[in-house]
């Protein structure tokens, strides 16, 4: 097979999605201070902005043979491994705490294994999706505590390889509510004016996202 001439527009996406988890590690690694660390989130945001185009261009265009699985390998590198590396330079964690960054990244891996060879629903995801894990974890940096940051990643971990169902986000109202969240949250990274309440806007968005289960199981109840 010529990889080359099976492509699709999504898997173009697909492949920045890769390439600016890549950059966001790099960034991460040079270790020049806190723009450094700016800029490695802000580069995984970008990354979820492209696995969403990606997602969006494949239902109108059609995605080609090598979609599912070069879509996994992507998010694995930025929304597993980014963020765990993000985490353990932000605050030059001890090995002590790299056990919690190599359980983060196993989940998603495992999480992403899972969605490749499960029947896939239209409503609903198995566990929580690995973007919205990658997100919150690269956003907790910003919070400024090394604890709350240890402590989420085996949390984040457990709900990926969970059997809880949280809804695919397909509703173009919420597309554009998320994306306005975003571009502000981007703002005022990029501005540099406040970062805890961008930290906290993403915060907000990722928390809402991981109570919806409840809140459907509620709204099930009362019908």
């Amino acid at each position: 097979m010529n990889v080359l001439r099976v492509m699709r527009p999504a898997d173009y996406f697909t492949l920045l999605n890769a390439a600016l988890g890549l950059c966001a590690m790099l960034l991460a690694a040079q270790q020049r201070g806190h723009a450094s660390l700016e800029l490695a989130v802000l580069f995984v945001l970008l990354a979820a902005a492209a696995d969403g185009l990606d997602g969006f261009f494949a239902r109108k265009l059609g995605s080609s043979p090598l979609g599912a699985s070069l879509d996994s390998l992507a998010d694995l590198i930025s929304f597993g491994a980014a963020p765990s590396l993000i985490a353990v330079l932000a605050f030059n964690l001890s090995i002590l705490a790299w056990p919690a960054a190599i359980f983060y990244l196993a989940c998603a891996a495992l999480r992403l294994a899972r969605f490749n060879i499960a029947d896939r629903g239209d409503n609903f995801f198995e566990g929580l999706p690995v973007p919205a894990a990658g997100i919150a974890l690269s956003a907790s940096v910003f919070l400024d505590s090394s604890y709350f940051t240890v402590l989420l990643m085996p949390i984040l971990a457990l709900l990926m390889v969970s059997s809880i169902s949280y809804p695919k986000l397909r509703d173009a109202r919420v597309y554009g509510l998320l994306g306005l969240a975003l571009l502000a949250a981007l703002i005022l990274f990029w501005q540099k004016n406040d970062l805890p309440l961008a930290a906290a806007l993403l915060a907000a968005i990722i928390l809402i996202y991981l109570i919806s289960p409840v809140v459907i199981s509620c709204l099930r109840k009362e019908k």
